[in-house]
Parts: C-alpha cells; sequence; structure tokens
C-alpha cells in the first residue's frame, strides 16, 4: 500500500515546490523593479538668451550638485530644494527654478528673468 502511495506523495511535493519556486520568482522580480541604481535626468532647453542648453539631475536631494551646460561652458549649481514636482537651484549670479514635471524653468539674473520649457530626458538603470 506504501508503495503505490509512494508517486502520489512525490507528485505532490514536486508541485509545492514548483509554486514556492514561482512564487519566490515573483517576489524577487518584484522586489528589483523598485530598485534604481541610476537615475539621470536631463533638461534640453532651446536657444534662449542666457546661452542655457542643458541642466542634469544626477542625485534629486538637496545640496546635491546640478549640473549646468551653457554653450561654452558647464559648472555645477547647488540645489537648494528638490521634490517630485520641483527644484530650486542658485548661485551668486543666478536663482533656476525648473517644474520637474513640465520641463518649464525660470531662470533669474539678477533683476532679469528668462521662461522657457526645457525637454525632459530620464535615463534609469
Amino acid at each position: 500500500m506504501m508503495l503505490l502511495m509512494m508517486p502520489m506523495i512525490m507528485h505532490s511535493r514536486r508541485r509545492l515546490l514548483a509554486g514556492l519556486c514561482g512564487a519566490c520568482g515573483i517576489i524577487a522580480a518584484g522586489l528589483l523593479a523598485g530598485c534604481e541604481r541610476f537615475r539621470h535626468e536631463t533638461y534640453t532647453c532651446p536657444y534662449n538668451a542666457v546661452g542655457l542648453h542643458e541642466l542634469i539631475i544626477n542625485d534629486d536631494k538637496a545640496g546635491a550638485d546640478l549640473t549646468v551646460i551653457e554653450i561654452e561652458d558647464e559648472y555645477s549649481i547647488p540645489i537648494g530644494s528638490i521634490t517630485e514636482d520641483q527644484m530650486i537651484a542658485s548661485n551668486e549670479e543666478m536663482v533656476l527654478m525648473l517644474n520637474r514635471k513640465t520641463g518649464r524653468l525660470n531662470v533669474t539674473i539678477g533683476n532679469r528673468s528668462v521662461f522657457m520649457t526645457c525637454e525632459k530626458t530620464i535615463f534609469t538603470m
């Protein structure tokens, strides 16, 4: 009698093991989908009076550096505040206020402000 039940028990164990492996695979895939090792957010701006070409956010935390690329220069500006919706960065010469959802950028230099809409590109890995 025991020999007759052996194949049935083995089949049940295989099904249980296959189910557990499948569940572990689904959980692992879900956890890895939320992992972001690298995020590169770029805003490419149209030709403008201040010569601003691109803004690059590599680290979306206050205090991190925003890379500013102009036609003939490249430099960093510290990010003062940043949320999912907006970013404000400034140095002695200018204040940049960026709407991260729409790409709308306000650049203030002295008492002159320039508004433009930049094209947003996100690269994640």
